[in-house]
């Protein structure tokens, strides 16, 4: 699919999967902000290998890449479908004539896979004025991802990173050392599935929240190579008592699933996972280090312990603009935003 009326100076065209890949890595290098690894050609093939419907595309000007993206289909009550992209597309620059130009390229895209709509989850839409963001209403229960996230800087030393933790998160990581604790950091391709798997159940039904089943796990950890991830796992009494999956791209790891036991609810493990994936991200050249979703006004999720943990390493808050939705069905989305809306 091709999008390239004269009237437009932009040239949006669909790609390959292995295309995409080489043409991510290039718009990365060259971009303002760090690009989300939702955006990268692994969560793709991650959806794909899911039975998901998977768009690729890139974004041309004067015969130069200057974005691209990645969106996935979803479905919605009532049969609806809609293509999402998780914190994309990546581009260089916003203006009104590139949101144009999107919406024009997706309209034939959106009728192939029969799409109603399609949302645009990039922050840099809303600096333009084509379109405005879904209500906050709407956006509470259909954004798909966090509003606002917490970062961490991990340039620093280890000694000035560990100064920099709440006085809380460097006594639970003493308090592991002195039960001797034993960390251990997999790759992907050699991950205790069964044992991380374990602990995200566990995890899940102490603190009431939903996981995915074993094998979008197991799907996971195939997808992601050796060079790109890592998981720690935390054993205390030879027990297995918390992990972490990390997700690492454009210089950056994402904090992305954890689970621990009830065991050892005293010590707090958790904090030993994250200052050892801390410095193993480090070694793998990452200077940010992302723990993912924390609470916002939009979302209205209750996150205040998961908010507090996190924020115990230091850190600051990004925001995201609430979504933006090119309606190519517009009867089918009305209803969608009225049963959303309802809920």
């Amino acid at each position: 699919m091709r999008y390239n009326e004269c009237m437009s100076e932009y040239n949006i065209q669909e790609c390959s999967a292995s295309e995409y890949a080489g043409i991510c890595h290039d718009v990365a290098r060259t971009a303002a902000e760090p690009v989300s690894f939702l955006q990268a050609p692994f969560y793709g093939a991650l959806q794909a290998a899911s039975g998901k419907d998977v768009v690729y595309y890139a974004i041309h000007k004067d015969d130069e890449t200057v974005g691209c993206g990645l969106g996935v289909v979803y479905r919605a009550p009532g049969g609806l479908r809609f293509l999402y992209c998780p914190y994309g597309p990546v581009a260089h620059a916003w203006n009104n004539d590139l949101v144009a130009a999107l919406e024009a390229f997706f309209r034939p895209v959106a009728a192939k896979l029969g799409c109603s709509f399609v949302r645009l989850d990039a922050d840099g839409v809303k600096s333009t004025s084509v379109k405005k963001p879904i209500p906050s209403k709407i956006a509470r229960t259909a954004s798909l991802q966090p509003r606002a996230e917490w970062v961490l800087n991990i340039t620093p030393p280890e000694d000035d990173l560990w100064m920099g933790f709440h006085k809380h998160a460097r006594y639970n990581v003493r308090l592991a050392e002195r039960a001797e604790a034993i960390t251990t950091v997999y790759k992907p391709s050699e991950a205790p599935l069964e044992t991380f798997y374990t602990l995200m159940k566990t995890t899940s039904e102490r603190d009431g929240f939903g996981i995915f089943d074993r094998a979008y796990y197991e799907s996971y950890l195939r997808t992601l190579s050796d060079e790109d991830g890592f998981i720690v796992l935390v054993t205390i009494d030879e027990k297995p008592a918390a992990a972490g999956l990390f997700v690492m791209y454009d210089n950056q790891a994402h904090y992305v699933f954890a689970g621990s036991s009830n065991d050892f609810r005293k010590i707090a493990p958790a904090y030993t996972v994250i200052w050892t994936a801390m410095k193993e991200a480090k070694e793998h050249g990452c200077t940010l280090l992302n723990f993912g979703g924390v609470t916002d006004d939009v979302k209205g999720h209750d996150l205040g312990g998961v908010t507090g943990f996190k924020q115990r390493f230091g850190g600051y808050r990004v925001e995201h603009a609430k979504p933006v939705d090119l309606v190519y069905k517009r009867l089918p989305y009305l209803l969608f935003k009225a049963y959303k809306t309802l809920r």
